[in-house]
Protein backbone atom coordinates (compact mmCIF):
# COMPACT_ATOMS: atom_id res chain seq x y z
CA UNK A 1 0.00 0.00 0.00
CA UNK A 2 1.40 3.38 -1.24
CA UNK A 3 2.08 6.57 1.27
CA UNK A 4 -1.08 7.99 -0.67
CA UNK A 5 -3.17 5.34 -0.24
CA UNK A 6 -2.31 4.89 3.69
CA UNK A 7 -3.14 8.55 3.87
CA UNK A 8 -6.44 8.55 2.09
CA UNK A 9 -7.26 5.35 3.87
CA UNK A 10 -6.29 7.12 7.12
CA UNK A 11 -8.46 10.55 6.35
CA UNK A 12 -11.58 8.36 5.62
CA UNK A 13 -11.29 6.54 8.94
CA UNK A 14 -10.74 10.09 10.89
CA UNK A 15 -14.01 10.93 9.53
CA UNK A 16 -15.84 7.56 10.08
CA UNK A 17 -14.02 7.81 13.83
CA UNK A 18 -14.92 11.42 14.49
CA UNK A 19 -18.47 10.93 13.79
CA UNK A 20 -18.97 7.74 15.73
CA UNK A 21 -17.42 9.52 19.02
CA UNK A 22 -19.21 12.38 18.39
CA UNK A 23 -22.57 10.98 18.54
CA UNK A 24 -21.75 8.82 21.53
CA UNK A 25 -20.61 11.17 23.41
CA UNK A 26 -23.52 13.38 23.21
CA UNK A 27 -25.33 9.86 24.06
CA UNK A 28 -23.73 9.93 27.05
CA UNK A 29 -23.26 13.31 27.83
CA UNK A 30 -26.30 15.01 26.30
CA UNK A 31 -24.71 18.20 25.28
CA UNK A 32 -23.32 18.84 21.92
CA UNK A 33 -20.19 20.98 23.75
CA UNK A 34 -18.96 17.97 25.10
CA UNK A 35 -19.52 15.42 22.52
CA UNK A 36 -17.77 17.86 20.16
CA UNK A 37 -14.78 18.11 22.46
CA UNK A 38 -14.15 14.53 22.73
CA UNK A 39 -15.62 13.44 19.53
CA UNK A 40 -12.69 15.97 17.67
CA UNK A 41 -9.93 15.45 20.12
CA UNK A 42 -10.03 11.92 20.68
CA UNK A 43 -10.09 10.41 16.93
CA UNK A 44 -7.75 13.16 16.49
CA UNK A 45 -4.92 11.55 18.54
CA UNK A 46 -6.61 8.06 17.56
CA UNK A 47 -5.69 9.11 13.94
CA UNK A 48 -2.85 10.06 14.01
CA UNK A 49 -1.59 6.46 15.63
CA UNK A 50 -3.46 4.66 13.38
CA UNK A 51 -1.48 5.82 9.97
CA UNK A 52 1.56 4.68 11.62
CA UNK A 53 -0.38 1.43 12.78
CA UNK A 54 -1.10 0.87 9.57
CA UNK A 55 2.13 1.49 7.88
CA UNK A 56 4.02 -0.37 10.44
CA UNK A 57 1.79 -3.60 9.93
CA UNK A 58 2.26 -3.30 5.83
CA UNK A 59 6.07 -3.37 6.71
CA UNK A 60 6.03 -5.82 8.54
CA UNK A 61 3.54 -7.99 6.37
CA UNK A 62 6.15 -7.08 3.57
CA UNK A 63 9.08 -8.01 5.34
CA UNK A 64 7.42 -11.56 6.25
CA UNK A 65 6.43 -12.10 2.47
CA UNK A 66 2.37 -12.12 4.18
CA UNK A 67 -0.16 -12.01 1.81
CA UNK A 68 -1.38 -8.51 1.53
CA UNK A 69 -5.29 -9.18 1.91
CA UNK A 70 -6.12 -5.67 1.75
CA UNK A 71 -6.19 -5.70 -2.04
CA UNK A 72 -8.34 -8.60 -2.18
CA UNK A 73 -10.97 -7.47 -0.03
CA UNK A 74 -10.84 -4.29 -2.17
CA UNK A 75 -11.28 -6.20 -5.68
CA UNK A 76 -13.82 -7.96 -4.14
CA UNK A 77 -16.07 -5.25 -4.17
CA UNK A 78 -17.43 -5.29 -7.42
CA UNK A 79 -16.75 -5.59 -11.30
CA UNK A 80 -16.11 -1.40 -11.51
CA UNK A 81 -12.62 -1.44 -9.40
CA UNK A 82 -11.21 -3.42 -12.14
CA UNK A 83 -12.34 -1.26 -14.75
CA UNK A 84 -11.19 1.72 -12.63
CA UNK A 85 -7.83 0.37 -12.03
CA UNK A 86 -7.83 -0.32 -15.86
CA UNK A 87 -8.36 3.26 -16.57
CA UNK A 88 -5.63 4.62 -14.13
CA UNK A 89 -3.22 2.48 -15.28
CA UNK A 90 -3.76 3.81 -18.94
CA UNK A 91 -3.13 6.99 -17.71
CA UNK A 92 0.36 6.21 -16.68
Amino acid sequence: MGLSLSLMKTCTYAVMHMSVAICVAYVLSGSWKIALAIGMVEPFVQTFCYFFHERFWHRFEKRRKVKDYHDEVINSTGPIVGLLEKILKHRH
